[in-house]
């Protein structure tokens, strides 16, 4: 038996063009509408301070809870769905239930959803998503883990050599390379490879 477990932001769901679409918004920026930063923390586009306040403007935003789905909500729950689905992003804890909003408009089946990863919000206890995985796995299970952070695949790798686990690939992680970690170029490349045997 298998447990699936999500990256949201930037893997499920579109964050980078919510994000660059508000703060293009509320900074005036002149940028293409499929502009893509090749960094992170968007260095290549704004200072820390403007990430700071457009961060802040974008949590607060209708944009926030409507970013469009990476993959089709339909495929990943034919995929997926009948083993556990749990979803963990690293966004404030107390933007949680919007974002689960956000999935279920959309589509897409889970079992949970968690907030968990290497940025830390104020007065919100740190854990990593490794740390989420090892309190909902049950014993025996497999595990399937997907992100866009090379720092949260070696987490889990670290925790759970034996799982599969995905880098979905972005501009800021281009140069990661890792042996036991499978790069997807896109969602094509995790629903025809996965080791997930698909839901009758």
């Amino acid at each position: 038996m298998y447990s699936s477990f999500f990256d949201v932001d930037g893997v499920l769901l579109d964050f980078e063009g919510g994000f660059m679409k508000a703060i293009k918004d509320y900074f005036q920026l002149d940028i293409p509408d499929d502009f893509s930063s090749k960094s992170f923390w968007f260095s290549d586009l704004l200072t820390k301070e403007q990430v700071t306040e457009g961060w802040d403007y974008f949590v607060h935003s209708p944009e926030f809870e409507q970013l469009q789905p990476m993959v089709d909500p339909e495929h990943f729950n034919a995929k997926f769905g009948a083993y556990p689905v749990h979803f963990i992003t690293n966004i404030p804890p107390d933007c949680l239930e919007r974002r689960k909003t956000n999935l279920r408009n959309a589509g897409f089946k889970f079992d949970s959803a968690h907030c968990a990863g290497f940025i830390n919000y104020d007065g919100h206890p740190v854990q990593t998503k490794a740390d989420v995985i090892l309190k909902l796995q049950q014993e025996e299970e497999k595990i399937l883990f997907v992100d866009d952070h090379p720092d949260n695949c070696l987490d889990v790798r670290e925790s759970f050599p034996d799982a599969e686990i995905w880098l979905m690939s972005r501009p800021f992680n281009d140069d990661f390379e890792h042996p036991e970690i499978r790069r997807a170029k896109d969602w094509s490349d995790v629903l025809e490879n996965s080791n997930i045997i698909p839901a009758r």
